[in-house]
């Protein structure tokens, strides 16, 4: 497990890749930017919370986090994604929650649109 420090804002290009027994990460809220393959290859997460303070994510920030069985995305704003492989190979029984009030924002964001049917809006 991590927990990244409440100093950081951004989460660097392959920050944590090949990290294959991460179990869990906490990110906090000082998080803006989560780059480009910052998880890449973390295949034994469950689940990842993104809060509210993120606006950017990279290509392929989370590429082959297979585990992943739930993504938790508090913005209320759908953060801009560096590509339509940034959630790639994400189990196709993978729910993406996001705040209710914002469901429609992320079912019509660019890229964000591919992944409409994994979303519902219970946050």
């Amino acid at each position: 497990s991590i927990t990244i420090p409440s100093s950081v804002t951004n989460i660097g290009s392959r920050a944590l890749y090949n990290c294959y027994s991460l179990a869990s990460i906490t990110i906090p809220s000082s998080v803006t930017n989560i780059s480009d393959r910052a998880l890449y290859y973390c295949y034994s997460l469950t689940s990842i919370t993104i809060p509210s303070s993120v606006t950017n994510i990279g290509d392929r920030a989370f590429y082959t986090c297979s585990g992943v069985a739930h993504y938790y995305v508090y913005p209320t704003t759908p953060p801009a994604l560096g590509g339509e492989s940034v959630f790639a190979s994400i189990p196709s029984d993978c729910t993406i929650h996001v705040p209710a009030v914002a469901l429609d924002d992320y079912k019509a964001a660019q890229y964000w649109v591919n992944l409409a049917s994994r979303m519902v809006g219970d946050l």
